[in-house]
């Protein structure tokens, strides 16, 4: 997805290519406040109270983009789709730092 995002000229980068493949979700968190990057995950489980926790402690977050399970299929045969919805938001959403501190779902 990150790859077809790019080709879309949008700066995006997998934590797979950030080589946190496996890392704790804090962690990711941690390392995306960090690079002023914002989280994409349908994790929201786990992401939403760490998310929260960071903006209470007065850190400055590039925000958290949460993807609904009942909206999309988190299957590589359906991220057509969710590409392309990511790519419109994107779109809408240019800057840095336009979801500081937010929760957007999708």
């Amino acid at each position: 997805m990150a790859r077809r995002l790019r080709e879309n000229d949008h700066d995006v980068i997998s934590v797979a290519e950030a080589e946190l493949g496996g890392s704790a979700d804090s962690d990711v968190l941690d390392w995306a406040v960090r690079e002023g990057r914002a989280i994409v995950t349908a994790n929201a489980e786990h992401f939403r109270p760490l998310h929260r926790a960071a903006v209470e402690r007065g850190q400055q977050t590039s925000g958290l983009i949460l993807l609904s399970s009942r909206r999309f299929v988190l299957a590589r045969a359906a991220f057509g789709r969710l590409i392309e919805t990511l790519d419109a938001f994107l779109v809408d959403h240019p800057g840095d730092r336009d979801l500081p501190c937010l929760e957007h779902w999708l």
